[in-house]
């Protein structure tokens, strides 16, 4: 690419007789740039991640290939308002646009890897109407495209992650766009309360736009959505009860354990799927990830014992694959909406994969996890995550047996990478370590090593300005 015909073929003339050369200058260069993510004080990102000391390939894999992601979607340019931010796809959709769901998914990491531009992106969108856009983009720092129902827990998602690692209290404080951060994060917490159209205690999320696109049936009040504002709630507690504010805390905590009732009783008893209510008070059941992991991660504290053996049991029987899996059971009614293998069952997104492990975790199934974990390494081997992989039982697998990225084209339009496959991250550090980082009670752990490497240990957690070291005893002051 340049700006005349003449300037492309000198280019292109000087990397092509001098390749070695090029070839190692950018090598060295991308290599300098994976050291940098794992180096404190590296001068190209405001923080750094922890080093993972394992035998395991797959999990050491599935580290890698989270970290590599966000560097992959890191950019930085004199064109963009921002100077500094980070992508969701590449390279042939959106290629300017970040959107929050992506992000929020990624927010873990990014908390390590780069919190100040982290920060600093959600400050623009707390400028933003979220209930407008699903996203920005970078270049002019527009709004872009609808409203996605998940902005409020995305939003919440990453204040909460942002916080608990850097320990930056005073950020609450802050006024942006003339409001404190605190007034923004109670306000997506209560949301939902609008949400409530129907009257039924649950936030109604509309149509099939507002939602995964590809699903007709999820639609309106959904179980993973509405167990998300549990956590909102929760979250906003914390930091309400932080301020002084107890008794309006108290009050949150009580608002979130009756929403957290309703969302029961939506589970499908003995099927370990959940239903959607609909405006009439009818139901759908449907068979779909995005409850079996976002439920277990936010309500798992209020699910019975039987209640998550049936929903693992679903998982493996009808969603599970040896290197990937779907995102809708075969057996869901609206498998003939729509082929797409992002939310549909000829495959699954990006990080639904990484969801799901965070899930098992939850529901105590150690080995089933870790097992998983090494189909998961073999897809992993195509370079950054594909916004989708298509399930191999569905599209023929690569030639070490894991599944395909999906394609861009029509009809199934999913890109060649996604900025999500920073999620991989989370089920080792949260689950595996079982590292449990407190907004303001410190850092404890309670390590799910099972039949993982019990010697790997996690080296150089930088926890709110502070270096600790975690291993299957538990975590401590490196």
């Amino acid at each position: 690419m340049g700006e005349t015909q003449a300037a492309v073929e000198k280019e292109f003339d000087a990397i092509v007789n001098n390749f070695d050369t090029v070839l190692k200058s950018t090598t060295d260069e991308w290599n300098a740039e994976l050291k940098a993510a794992f180096t404190p004080n590296n001068g190209r990102y405001s923080g750094y991640v922890p080093t993972l000391v394992t035998t395991d390939e797959s999990v050491k894999r599935l580290y890698h290939s989270a970290v590599m992601s966000a560097l992959y979607f890191r950019r930085t340019t004199p064109h963009s308002v921002y100077g500094t931010t980070y992508v969701t796809l590449m390279p042939r959709y959106w290629e300017t646009t970040t959107f929050l769901w992506d992000i929020s998914l990624s927010a873990m990491l990014l908390s390590m890897l780069d919190p100040e531009i982290l920060k600093r992106m959600m400050e623009t969108w707390m400028t933003l109407d979220v209930y407008k856009h699903f996203g920005t983009e970078y270049l002019t720092g527009a709004g872009v495209g609808p409203w996605y129902s998940v902005n409020d827990y995305a939003m919440s998602r990453m204040a909460k992650e942002y916080l608990r690692w850097t320990g930056d209290k005073a950020w609450l404080d802050k006024t942006v766009n003339g409001k404190k951060v605190l007034d923004y994060l109670i306000s997506y917490a209560e949301n939902w309360r609008k949400l409530d159209k129907n009257k039924h205690g649950l936030a109604d999320y509309g149509g099939v736009t507002n939602l995964l696109e590809a699903v007709s049936s999820y639609v309106h009040e959904v179980a993973g959505l509405n167990a998300a504002n549990v956590y909102n709630l929760r979250f906003v507690a914390e930091l309400l009860e932080y301020k002084g504010q107890k008794d309006k805390a108290t009050a949150m905590r009580k608002e979130a354990e009756e929403l957290g009732k309703r969302v029961l009783e939506l589970y499908v008893e003995g099927k370990g799927i959940w239903k959607c209510k609909l405006p009439d008070g009818s139901y759908n059941e449907v068979h779909h990830c995005y409850d079996f992991g976002t439920t277990l991660m936010n309500i798992g504290d209020m699910l019975k014992p039987k209640q998550k053996k049936e929903m693992v049991e679903f998982f493996k029987r009808e969603l599970q694959t040896p290197t990937w899996m779907r995102a809708l059971s075969t057996k869901d009614l609206d498998v003939t909406f729509s082929i797409r293998p992002d939310h549909q069952w000829t495959g699954a997104y990006c990080s639904w994969a990484a969801l799901a492990l965070s899930g098992l975790y939850v529901a105590g199934e150690t080995d089933v996890a870790l097992d998983w974990m090494k189909g998961l390494a073999k897809t992993s081997m195509q370079g950054p995550f594909g916004q989708a992989h298509f399930s191999e039982v569905f599209w023929q697998p690569e030639s070490n047996g894991s599944a395909l990225k999906a394609t861009s084209d029509q009809p199934y339009i999913n890109d060649w990478a996604c900025v999500s496959g920073c999620n991989y991250l989370e089920p080792i550090v949260d689950s595996i370590f079982g590292i449990n980082a407190g907004l303001f009670d410190g850092i404890k752990a309670k390590p799910q090593f099972g039949k993982f490497d019990a010697k790997a240990e996690l080296r150089n957690i930088n926890y709110q300005g502070k270096v600790y070291k975690a291993d299957k005893n538990g975590v401590k002051s490196s």
